[in-house]
């Protein structure tokens, strides 16, 4: 192994030499594979996040809509058709929601996910009742019982959405 002088012999430099810089050369690759993974999975996390969060201001703005149309305007202006219209608006946002919502429990975690399924059964919730009270079946206490509790839910489902925002900050 060591020459006359107690050098190494030029082969076993040679090995030594590979076998470093392969080690060398296998760790970095490992360290940045475990880096572009992590990126990947954030990547997808910022997607889904924002498609939820997207779909989910824009359903908001439509029942906030409805809602003004149904409950807060003259009741006379309150254009039948338009209340239809926009219900069906709000279906197809909560259907989305709901495809949506899938990919956020895929990506994760919990602390995101479960306030998503909560956000979107308040709006199902929120669309079910004012479909009811667009219909005209209910009397006028019952009615304005009903806007007391849309009225409520919206509250919830604000606070819902900004807790996913937070939740989604934490996790990107």
């Amino acid at each position: 192994m060591l020459g006359e002088r107690g050098l190494m012999d030029q082969g076993l430099a040679a090995v030594l030499g590979a076998f470093v810089g392969a080690l060398a050369s296998g760790g970095g690759a490992y360290v940045s594979g475990v880096y572009a993974k992590r990126e990947q999975k954030k990547q997808a996390r910022r997607g889904v996040y924002h498609a939820l969060l997207y779909e989910l201001s824009e359903v908001q703005a439509r029942m906030q809509n409805l809602q003004d149309l149904m409950f807060y305007g003259p009741p006379d202006e309150a254009d039948a058709e338009e209340i239809r219209a926009g219900l069906e608006e709000v279906a197809r946002g909560a259907s989305r929601l709901r495809g949506l919502e899938t990919g956020v429990r895929l990506e994760g975690p919990d602390s995101v996910s479960v306030p998503a399924s909560e956000a979107r059964q308040f709006i199902s919730g929120m669309w079910a009742r004012m479909k009811f009270a667009h219909s005209g079946d209910l009397d006028r206490d019952q009615f304005w019982h009903m806007k007391e509790t849309i009225d409520h839910d919206y509250s919830a489902l604000g606070e819902r959405i900004e807790h996913i925002h937070t939740q989604a900050k934490r996790h990107l």
